[in-house]
This record gives structure tokens, sequence and C-alpha cells, in this order.
């Protein structure tokens, strides 16, 4: 049985902010995901690079969230940076062949996240090469976006067919009004990525351990 877990997201516009968000929380979670837009395929374009993440060294474990065209180009600048896992996205322009020799020469996870109007079957020739699939319930790019509930059911289907395939779902997770994360957990997703409902918080900390409680119960029903 796959454990459920909780990945907290930076989101930052410039390096200061990535500084900040990081060393507000790196003391208390295992993981951080990154998140980094080219102002093409989706905007803003974020005002950081590789070379910053490389040189604040985090402790918790890195995954580069890369919301670009032709991720061939940089990707080896995300590992060098120190991300162990990359995360893409299946509707950018990428050489797919060239994807796959750097993930197979690099000890590495490799996801790929599909848009919430995106159909399943745009994965479908790519799933034997992945270590997981990240499911948007928000357009890429930007925080504090409505949970757009019609991806509930690609969860479904997914772990339907993949009994054992790691599903991430990232976009609008929430405990209150409407328990978002529950509805993503009973659908079958076991990696919650969480951004403005920990950093929008009075207490980062305080509400990190909330929702690792309640996923950590969630787990053990």
């Amino acid at each position: 049985m796959l454990k459920k877990s909780l990945i907290p997201a930076i989101l930052a516009n410039n390096k200061k902010q990535l500084i900040a968000k990081i060393d507000q929380i790196e003391d208390f979670v295992e993981s951080i995901q990154v998140d980094f837009t080219d102002g093409k395929f989706a905007r803003p374009k974020t005002q950081f690079t590789s070379q910053d993440l490389y040189k604040l060294n985090p402790q918790p474990s890195v995954e580069a969230h890369l919301m670009i065209e032709n991720p061939e180009k940089t990707i080896n600048d995300w590992i060098m940076a120190g991300a162990e896992k990359i995360i893409l996205h299946t509707e950018a322009k990428m050489d797919w062949q060239k994807i796959l020799q750097i993930y197979q020469e690099n000890f590495i996870k490799l996801y790929l996240a599909i848009n919430p109007d995106t159909p399943l079957n745009k994965l479908d020739d790519k799933m034997g090469n992945i270590d997981g699939v990240t499911i948007m319930s928000v357009d890429p790019g930007r925080g504090h976006q409505k949970f757009q509930s019609k991806v509930l059911s690609k969860i479904k289907t997914l772990r339907n067919r993949y009994p054992n395939l790691s599903i991430q779902i990232d976009g609008g997770m929430h405990l209150k009004p409407k328990n978002t994360i529950e509805q993503a957990l009973l659908a079958g997703a076991n990696e919650i990525v969480c951004g403005s409902e920990i950093f929008v918080s009075n207490n980062p900390i305080k509400k990190i351990e909330e929702l690792e409680d309640f996923i950590n119960h969630f787990d053990q029903k």
C-alpha cells in the first residue's frame, strides 16, 4: 500500500521569496516542491534559476515542478541543483526520447503532470517509463486558484488502472471550507501538494503539523 504524504509547494516569484519560504519550513518537512515557470508554457516567468537552488542546498528532498517548454534543454541543470524528482508537463513541447535518456542516466524520479482539461489518454504511451503522475487540479503557474473537482474522476481512473502508481495532486488543496484534501485521498491520490494552505497561514509550521496529522490519520483508516 502506498504511503500517503504531504509535499509543501514553494511558489516563489524571485530568489528572495524562494529563500524566505524554504528557510521557513525546511527544518520541519521531509520534502519540498519548487515550482518553476518559463513565461511561455506558464506565466509569469519565475525570477530565479536552478543555480540559485543549488546555492541554497535545502535539507529536505527537492522535487522540481517544471512548467516549461523544451525541458530536455535544462533538466540536467535541475538535477545538478539537487532535484531528486522532476515533474514535467504532458502538454509541453519536449523531446521525449532525450528526456528518457536523461532519466535513465540519473538517479531521479520522473513524474508527468496533466492539466485539468487534458484527457488521460495523453499519458498512455508514456506510462511505462515514469514513476508517477501529477494531477493538476488548477491551471499551472498561479496560486490561490479554485479547486476543479472534475479531476477527481481522473484520479479514480488512474488508481483503478495502476494500483501501485504514485498519484500526486497539486492545486486547491485545503482542509476548509471544503476538505479538498479528503476528496483527493478518497479518490486515490497518495501525495498531497499544498502551497497557499501552508504559506497564507499565520503559522505555517503549525499548519504543516495539522495537515500531516490529517493525512496520517486518514492513512491509518
